[in-house]
């Protein structure tokens, strides 16, 4: 059984250098059109665009000279804009700006308009910026780059200069409202002073006040002083309190290893032993038990008491808590010193207040009408200053912008560039062009060339068949031995016996996927080539439905293969010759209701074999496989079976379609034969080579031929002239 393959992917193998080669033959039709299209569009567009002159200018953004430092608090800080020139970004939006055009186009000579422009700043962390002006005219387009930089370079001038005339006139006016705020103050001093009649009393109280201030000073810092020492001692009074039943620790003796204590225990458990013999015999209630618990009581007593005077005597105290005694003792020598030191200053402090009082309030008025004054002058000066500064500044003239490269007229025009656009429009075609032929050849289900046809069906190409326009010379018993047509089968006959290297190949049908794709003439030439190679061929025509093998052969369609098959003829009496040596040819004989069972039935089997026996190799021309059943039941029953593929015509799905229904059946694909190919790929070079010595001797003008490559070969080609040539006899 031959092993089936899937033929739904065409993966594998891929497609070579060859074959794209072979789809730019194919579609260079076009490829050519679409060249001369898009080349023409090219050029006509090149010739009827109208001329582009472009001219440029530089400008260099300086930061201003004149620059006015303020303050962060000053009052004309807001006004001072030139201490943050724009950066190149907003020189650049302000340079496109419809006031710079406006200005600009007034400035044009000869009533000349803008013409279009773009203004970019130059690269590379520069302040230079570049106005490109582009139009038809060269004078125009100079005039545009250099007129946008004079209205630039006009229009910051004139700001700068406005906005230094603001910054002086807001100057000038804060100068004269202090001026008039100083002499207010002036005037109201005096009058202050003329009506409160101030003496000598006023320099005293003034120097009261003085005292007061240093006094109460010095108070402050002893009540800081109180304050600090008050807390300290309070913070160690409290340690001292929580330490104080730690601050003692035990000594190297302990209460146990002295003998009075020992005796004291030894009295109370006498006592206790008293206590209870008495209970038992008196009771708890009599004089005697109440004289025995008082005894006892002051007993215990005295040993608590003793106790605690032995802890106390062998005891020694904590160092810690001793420097806290010492310090506190300190602080509270200190605080009481500090109090003491305190109570003249406080006293002196109520003498003094006492006596401001009695003076009247006077003073702090004063006070304030000096310190209007005083500042009034301080901003009177600044504003001078200023005001001088704005004037020199305004005097030096300095620009903020400066054109460090004008426009030039241009002497060519930058497009359009004839040589570029054309080659553009060349290559685009080109591109175009290549595009369409791919994307037609994607959209073409048709198998165009040996190589495709073995990637999409995954079976060797036996051969292909060039294409014979003439009618008449479709059989290769009436052309010339050496025409391509006639190599073709041969190679197709060579490559069939290689296929078959192994097996025995004693029958072959022949076969197509879709009727019209010249299975009928294959058949019949590859026939008349085997039999050029010595072999016995026979040639049946097994197509019962559309019959044609007759026709090529100029034979009688009846009898045949359905009047062997039904039993009404022999082999012998229906099979005939067909003008070549060992070439056998049997009919389809007369219509048959029934072509597929007949084909199917085991009397067909045994003319197969009966066939076999009489030739080397048996060819059945079969119907197309996906129009009818005939050929997939006749393939079943053969050694093999060739797909012929109409070159140009056949589409794949069809070609698949018929690979899957004959592998199905167990037929035994050998290839395929690529049927009338157009071009290069039809072997155009045989013509060429396989020419005879004496025709290629009288071309050259030599009598006898030189033993080459080529009159070898048409001496080997001797035998097979002459079976074509009693053929033709």
């Amino acid at each position: 059984m031959q092993e089936r393959t899937d033929l739904s992917a065409e993966g594998s193998p891929s497609i070579s250098l060859s074959e794209y080669g072979g789809i730019l033959r194919r579609r260079r039709a076009i490829i050519l059109q679409t060249f001369v299209i898009v080349l023409v569009a090219g050029v006509l567009i090149t010739l009827f665009q109208p001329l582009v002159y472009q001219a440029s200018a530089r400008v260099l953004l300086e930061p201003p000279s004149y620059l006015i430092q303020t303050a962060n608090n000053d009052p004309l800080a807001e006004l001072f804009k030139l201490n943050s020139p724009y950066s190149p970004p907003t020189q650049v939006e302000l340079l496109k700006s419809s006031a710079i055009k406006k200005r600009a186009g007034q400035l044009m000579t000869n009533g000349k308009s803008l013409t279009n422009y773009s203004v970019v700043p130059v690269e590379g962390g520069t302040s230079i910026v570049e106005v490109i002006a582009e139009g038809d005219d060269p004078n125009a387009v100079t005039e545009t780059a250099n007129k946008i930089l004079k209205a630039y370079i006009d229009e910051v001038k004139e700001k700068g200069s406005e906005k230094l005339d603001l910054v002086y006139a807001e100057a000038e006016n804060n100068l004269n409202k202090h001026r008039l705020a100083k002499n207010k103050a002036e005037r109201d001093l005096l009058k202050y002073q003329k009506d409160n009649q101030i003496s000598e009393l006023t320099i005293q109280a003034e120097a009261n006040q003085k005292q007061l201030g240093e006094v109460s000073q010095l108070y402050q810092k002893q009540l800081s002083e109180i304050n600090y020492l008050t807390t300290r001692i309070g913070e160690i009074v409290g340690y001292m309190n929580r330490q104080k039943k730690e601050r003692l620790r035990p000594g190297l003796l302990g209460i146990e290893q002295d003998p009075n204590w020992e005796s004291i225990q030894k009295t109370i458990a006498d006592k206790e032993a008293i206590m209870a013999a008495a209970k038992e015999e008196l009771g708890d209630d009599n004089d005697r038990m109440r004289a025995l618990k008082a005894e006892y009581s002051r007993i215990t007593q005295y040993a608590t008491a003793y106790k605690k005077g032995f802890e106390k005597k062998n005891l020694v105290r904590d160092p810690t808590y001793e420097g806290f005694d010492v310090e506190l003792k300190k602080l509270r020598i200190d605080l009481a010193s500090t109090e003491r030191s305190a109570q003249p200053n406080l006293a002196a402090i109520q003498t003094l207040r006492n006596r401001l009082n009695k003076v009247p309030d006077f003073t702090s008025r004063i006070a304030d009408l000096k310190q209007i004054q005083t500042n009034a002058a301080g901003r009177i000066d600044y504003f001078s200053t200023k005001m001088q500064d704005i004037e020199l500044r305004k005097n030096a003239k300095v620009e903020s912008s400066r054109v460090i490269e004008e426009a030039i007229v241009p002497g060519s025009p930058v497009r359009p560039n004839k040589p570029q656009n054309i080659m553009f429009a060349g290559l685009l075609g080109v591109f175009l062009g290549l595009c369409l032929a791919l994307l037609q050849e994607l959209l073409d289900d048709r198998i165009n060339s040996p190589e495709e046809a073995e990637r999409v069906l995954r079976l060797p190409n036996l051969g292909h068949v060039p294409l014979v326009e003439e009618e008449g010379l479709r059989l290769i018993r009436d052309i010339s031995t050496f025409s391509p047509l006639m190599e073709s089968y041969r190679s197709l006959r060579t490559n069939i016996n290689f296929a078959a290297v192994g097996t025995t190949l004693r029958s072959i049908v022949v076969t197509s996927s879709v009727p019209a794709e010249g299975k009928s003439t294959t058949a019949a030439n590859l026939a008349m080539a085997m039999a050029l190679d010595g072999k016995r061929v026979i040639i049946v025509d097994a197509d019962l439905r559309r019959p044609s093998l007759h026709k090529l052969f100029r034979q009688e369609s009846s009898p045949g293969l359905t009047d062997i098959l039904v039993g009404t003829h022999e082999i012998s009496e229906v099979m005939r010759s067909c003008g070549v040596e060992n070439v056998s040819v049997i009919a389809a004989g007369s219509p048959p209701p029934n072509p597929a069972e007949l084909l199917g039935s085991a009397r067909m089997v045994e003319l197969i074999a009966q066939l076999e026996s009489l030739a080397d190799i048996v060819l059945f021309d079969s119907p197309p496989t996906l129009a009818v059943a005939d050929s997939v039941v006749l393939a079943a029953r053969t050694n093999g079976v060739l797909l012929v593929i109409g070159y140009g015509e056949t589409k794949k799905t069809n070609s698949r379609q018929a690979v899957e229904r004959l592998q199905r059946a167990n037929a035994r694909v050998l290839g395929t034969v690529l049927n009338r190919v157009e071009g290069t790929s039809s072997g155009y070079y045989y013509g060429k080579y396989y020419v005879p010595a004496s025709v290629e001797s009288s071309r050259t003008g030599r009598g006898v031929a030189e033993p080459t490559a080529r009159g070898i070969e048409a001496s080997s080609e001797t035998s097979e002239n002459e079976l074509l040539g009693k053929g033709r006899d």
